[in-house]
């Protein structure tokens, strides 16, 4: 019986198990057979990831709560890399032919689409790239999906534009065409809304987008903007077309918005999103930036860029293995807006010295362009005697893109357009024709060509030709010659060149190996004369020689200016084309406007800059640099024609000649020389020196500007009022012969260097934008101690030296800054400790000096400064400073203003007596949007 029982349990265990197997085998069997393949297509694997929510940038204010910067809230379109596909030939179809749509509809709105491709057409057919450097070797490793440059193989790093394009287009990339080695059929063309063969533009447009998406190719669920600022039409037309558009939405962004124009440019700088630079540099602080994160260029956008970005919000969300959004989470952190920035800048005073600036330098160009074709600069033993013949304002017009020769040669041109675009293209092929004929003779010396000829050649030796730096050998003989006075045989310069690999292009290679020397040659004159007739610069070479021979008359190049649309059409235009009115005056009459600016011109002088402080802070009211830039079509979607002209653009725009521009001080150097003096006791107040206009105690002489002596100067005040170079320059032979039987340079230079360092010379000035450093001068002692020498400062470094004079002591460092958060306090650089005498003396020279000058002394208030005269070149204009401070008795604000190539200091004396006339006394009359008198007086 017990037996029987044991039996019966394990027969009643084993027909369990015998249940559960066959329950759990049928299970699997109904999982993996008979469901298994709607299981798998159902299947997304859930990944939870953090979404980034955008903070509003904080807005940038002026010191009366004027907004400068800020934002408006635009409507944008984006598109996600967020579809599920079964094949890869299906995501290239659907990702090429949604873009596809969407540039369409763009277009058909009226609206354009944004594309961060750093490659274009290229004028001569092709493609070229729009960055260099190491920007360029950036894109092309984020072509490749390289972390760094370095990664890159040498054929990818000088993969050209066209290979490029090719290398996009192709199954490699972003499948164009065909993938899987199929070409796409008429059938999927259709299907995807994609023409069976796109134009150079919309195949940019295409990869451009695809380019932007790979950005972001680790976070696909975040979204690009492909087009902003669309209007509630464009809006409403993408809306319904979203069911055939996989990843596009429309949504909503803010978009930097810029107050003050020009006069602001270089101040608030402007943004734009992120390069691959920034992008690196990001993450190696620890975070996370996106392909599209909007960030500070320069200026005050760029210094304060952390604060007032403000903080993203951060939120959970979960994607699947494709990056689909498919729930939302946990909010990890709430978007915090940026901080705002409140300046020390006064905006109205800034945009009242940019004009005033510009008024003067207009006033000086008019007072020096005569009616001639030509100037020769060498007949002339004072700079300031430099005249500009106008031929050379017609070329500028030419020459600073201000006329458009791409224009003329396109379908639309004016008659006078085409007709001019024919002769100057007959005229390019003639003298590329000329050139070859001179490079084809037996000797080709350059000395013994035509003055024409070896203006075309030094362009396309100097120019054109691309060296070859890591093989030019720059000891080699017939290099030197042509380096060193250009007097050499150009054909054996050239054969040269090519034998040893000199030139990018032309050199020789293995397909040449059988082709003599002769040969080379002519296949490397070939192809550099070919591309010289294409080339821009070439052009307007010949261009220049058409006008000064009257191949295109004076007139026309005035027509030009209305023909496309420099100018309107006014009484004057029916005065030029009657004879009314001769082109020189008209000329002159278009600059006295300002229709015509000098920044536009290049010439010079065609800049200027001005820095106005506190003196009881360092704080900037004001920091002009003329000309300048819009911030506003820089940023957001960057407004790449105007960029590139600026950029381009022979005035420099971009370069800040109030912090960048370093040239010598000249006279206004003079107080700190005084002041060395005085301390070392080398004089006193009282000692007095007869000027007879040339101080000869050392070789070579040195000239006082007063080439006549000053006679007698009665002291040191004196010396400062008259800015006696005599006087000066014996304060530093003093110095030097200190303790000492003969003169030492080494010893004058160390006082010097002594004194100006006191002054903060050697530092820069603090401020918050991007500033070059100073020099002290560290040769010539005595020409150093009335400002020459090796000196180089910037406007805003001049301009704290002369605040520190004008509060005697206390060297600020220059701050634009007056509320981040929390009010921003003065921060002193130094102290310097003077005798209350020695200060005295400073302050009673010039007061003296301003007093007895032009347009100062005719102030209501009584002020106190230095000019000074700048000399850079013998066969260029000097530059023109002044710096000073008013009231002279109760110090509220000092300038330094410096008008480069400005011709006598006097322009520049004038240009801070209408700053001052403004700032104290409100007078708006100093604007009237005209050029000003230009002064002839030079006062040191």
């Amino acid at each position: 019986m017990k037996i029987k029982k044991g039996i019966s349990r394990l027969a009643i265990l084993a027909g369990l198990f015998t249940i559960m197997g066959s329950i759990l085998i049928f299970r699997l069997y109904q999982l993996q057979i008979i469901e298994g393949k709607s299981y798998e297509e159902n299947f997304e694997l859930r990944i939870k990831k953090t979404l980034t929510e955008k903070a509003v940038r904080g807005n940038i204010y002026d010191c009366s709560g004027e907004l400068l910067a800020g934002n408006r809230l635009v409507s944008t379109i984006t598109i996600e890399d967020n579809g599920t596909y079964e094949t890869d030939r299906e995501r290239q179809l659907t990702l090429n032919g949604t873009i596809y749509r969407v540039m369409k509809l763009l277009k058909e709105q009226g609206e354009e689409l944004i594309n961060e491709l750093k490659i274009e057409p290229g004028q001569d057919g092709g493609y070229r790239y729009l960055a260099e450097g190491t920007a360029l070797a950036r894109f092309k490793a984020d072509i490749y999906g390289k972390a760094y440059i370095e990664d890159m193989t040498s054929q990818e790093a000088d993969m050209d534009a066209d290979e490029m394009i090719k290398y996009l287009k192709s199954e490699d990339m972003y499948s164009l065409y065909s993938e899987g080695g199929r070409p796409y059929t008429d059938k999927e063309y259709a299907e995807y809304g994609l023409p069976g063969k796109m134009t150079e533009e919309e195949e940019l447009a295409v990869i451009g987008v695809r380019y932007m998406l790979s950005l972001n190719s680790y976070r696909k669920y975040l979204p690009v903007t492909i087009a902003r600022e669309i209007s509630e039409k464009t809006a409403a037309a993408v809306m319904e077309n979203k069911a055939v558009l996989q990843g596009i939405d429309v949504s909503e962004e803010w978009m930097r918005v810029y107050n003050g124009g020009d006069a602001f440019g270089h101040i608030l700088g402007y943004t734009g999103v992120i390069s691959a630079e920034e992008m690196e540099s990001t993450r190696k602080r620890g975070e996370d930036p996106a392909a599209d994160d909007i960030v500070g260029k320069t200026g005050i956008e760029y210094y304060m860029d952390e604060w007032l970005q403000g903080r993203d919000g951060i939120k959970e969300v979960y994607v699947n293995n494709t990056g689909k959004v498919l729930q939302e989470g946990e909010i990890i952190r709430e978007e915090s807006p940026g901080g705002d920035v409140t300046l020390s800048i006064d905006k109205e005073l800034q945009e009242a010295v940019y004009q005033i600036l510009e008024q003067r330098i207009a006033g000086i160009l008019i007072q020096n362009i005569i009616d001639a074709r030509s100037f020769d600069v060498t007949s002339v033993a004072d700079a300031s005697d430099i005249k500009i013949p106008v031929y050379d304002v017609y070329y500028a017009l030419f020459d600073n893109d201000v006329i458009d020769m791409d224009r003329m040669g396109e379908d639309g041109a004016s008659a006078l357009e085409t007709e001019l675009n024919a002769r100057i293209t007959g005229k390019t092929a003639l003298e590329a024709g000329r050139i070859r004929t001179a490079l084809e003779n037996e000797k080709a010396d350059y000395g013994s060509m035509p003055e024409e000829l070896q203006i075309y050649l030094t362009y396309m030796l100097d120019d054109f030709l691309e060296w070859e730096e890591d093989r030019l050998d720059k000891s080699d003989g017939i290099y030197r010659a042509w380096q060193q006075g250009k007097q050499t045989d150009i054909r054996e310069l050239l054969m040269r060149g090519i034998e040893k690999g000199w030139f990018a292009a032309g050199g020789a290679d293995e397909g040449d190996k059988y082709l003599t020397g002769g040969e080379l040659y002519a296949l490397f004159l070939d192809e550099t004369l070919e591309g010289l007739e294409n080339d821009k610069g070439f052009r307007k070479l010949v261009c220049r020689q058409m006008i000064l021979s009257d191949g295109i008359s004076p007139s026309e190049v005035c027509r030009l200016l209305y023909e496309q649309g420099e100018l309107e059409e006014d009484e004057d235009y029916g005065r030029l084309l009657s004879g009314g009115i001769s082109p020189y005056d008209f000329i002159i009459a278009k600059i006295a406007s300002l229709q015509i600016t000098p920044g536009q011109l290049a010439l010079a002088p065609c800049s200027g800059s001005a820095v106005i402080t506190d003196v009881n802070t360092g704080k900037v009211l004001a920091c002009v640099s003329y000309p300048g830039y819009d911030s506003s079509r820089l940023a957001n979607e960057m407004d790449t024609d105007y960029y590139y002209k600026l950029y381009h653009d022979k005035s420099a725009p971009f370069y800040n000649k109030a912090t960048q521009q370093l040239t010598a001080p000249g006279s206004t150097f003079k107080p700190v020389t005084v002041i060395e003096g005085l301390q070392e006791g080398m004089i006193d107040y009282h000692t007095a020196l007869e000027c007879d206009g040339v101080f000869d105690k050392v070789e070579p002489h040195l000239k006082c500007w007063n080439w006549s002596g000053h006679g007698l100067i009665t002291g040191a005040a004196d010396a400062l009022k008259n800015s006696c170079n005599d006087y000066l320059c014996e304060i530093s032979y003093r110095m030097g012969m200190s303790g000492r039987e003969e003169f030492s340079d080494d010893q004058a230079l160390e006082y010097i260097q002594k004194y100006a360092s006191l002054f903060d010379l050697d530092k820069e000035s603090g401020i918050e934008i991007t500033e070059s450093s100073p020099q002290i001068s560290d040769h010539y002692g005595i020409p150093s101690a009335i400002g020459q020498g090796t000196h180089n400062y910037s406007t805003s470094q001049l301009a704290r030296y002369v605040t520190t004079l004008a509060n005697q002591g206390t060297s600020y460092k220059l701050s634009l800054i007056e509320e981040a958060g929390t009010q921003q306090a003065p921060r002193i650089e130094s102290r310097i400790d003077l005798p209350p005498e020695v200060w005295d003396t400073v302050k009673e020279g010039m007061e003296e000096f301003a007093s007895s000058a032009s347009y100062l002394g005719e102030l209501n208030i009584r002020t106190a400064g230095k000019s000074g005269t700048a000399q850079e070149s013998d066969i260029r204009p000097d530059h023109a400073l002044f710096v000073g401070y008013a009231p002279a008795d109760a110090p509220k604000i000092a300038a330094a203003v410096r008008i480069a190539n400005g011709y006598t200091s006097g322009n520049a004396v004038a240009a801070a007596a209408d700053m001052f006339k403004y700032y104290f006394e409100g007078d708006e009359s100093v604007l009237n949007s005209k050029a000003s008198q230009a002064s002839t007086v030079r006062t040191d």
